[in-house]
């Protein structure tokens, strides 16, 4: 049954993919009702065929393919939520192949992970939040580099003609603080429950992580109160959340390499 949920999303991805790029091809407007609606089905699907994968007879699996269907599901989700209330179809145009990709290596690869029998529902929460916030992050980021690009072309009077299918600038840098707005609502949640969950949250096997995880979030709450109270946007918004991502991936991935290379720990 999961599998199958896993494939009917995958087609359900599939035709919005086609909507969005006959829309893009006759510069006719995609049929939003078809579009939605057809991505929302893929999510709940693609929901189904993930919760399936994560909570097994065992315990939790947090294998290398099963975060790739998270990623995949928080990728497509956030794509149709901006969706719904703004007009970003050709930001959508790669994200639901890049869903699709995400789907199948869960579909067909096996995680070797074992599942863990011992995580708490908040130790779970908090893994979950944590990686779902590292996405739509990573998401904002590409919406910057995306936004710098576009900036410097058009101060340049040259376009290429891929850049000529994006949104206004107005609505590209809307787009890149919603995004940030909703990583940074996912990013306190997964700190928050780090605080109340996990054991010895300032530890030193885990300050690194902690401590870079709080600068990121410092950064970009900064960026967003910048945008409200100074109306930071181009560069300076580019320059942020650059700097928050950074410091998020440092807190993510960077932690092992302290650990192991500057404080010679194994």
């Amino acid at each position: 049954m999961a599998i199958a949920a896993g494939i009917l999303a995958c087609v359900c991805y599939g035709i919005s993919t086609v909507l969005i790029i006959r829309s893009l091809k006759t510069d006719v407007p995609v049929d939003r009702r078809a579009l939605l609606g057809c991505a929302s089905i893929g999510l709940g699907l693609h929901g189904y065929f993930l919760s399936e994968a994560l909570f097994q007879e065992h315990g939790v699996q947090l294998g290398v393919t099963t975060m790739a269907s998270l990623f995949a599901l928080v990728l497509a989700g956030t794509g149709t939520l901006m969706a719904g209330f703004r007009r970003i179809e050709s930001l959508l145009a790669p994200a639901y192949p890049a869903a699709i990709i995400g789907m199948l290596v869960a579909l067909l690869f096996n995680d070797e992970m074992i599942p863990n029998p011992h995580l708490s529902k908040g130790v779970i929460a908090h893994i979950l939040l944590s990686i779902s916030s590292y996405c739509v992050l990573a998401l904002a980021l590409s919406q910057a580099i995306l936004l710098w690009i576009q900036n410097y072309q058009l101060k340049h009077r040259h376009l290429h003609d891929v850049l000529n299918l994006l949104p206004p600038l107005q609505t590209m840098e809307s787009t890149l603080f919603d995004l940030i707005s909703i990583g940074m609502v996912l990013l306190t949640l997964a700190i928050g429950t780090g605080f109340i969950f996990v054991d010895d949250f300032f530890a030193q096997h885990l300050l690194h992580k902690t401590v870079f995880a709080l600068g990121a979030w410092t950064v970009l709450w900064l960026l967003l109160f910048g945008r409200n109270l100074w109306g930071w946007r181009g560069m300076v918004a580019v320059k942020w959340t650059l700097t928050g991502f950074v410091l998020l991936t440092l807190g993510y991935f960077g932690s092992k390499v302290m650990l192991e290379v500057i404080l010679n720990r194994v």
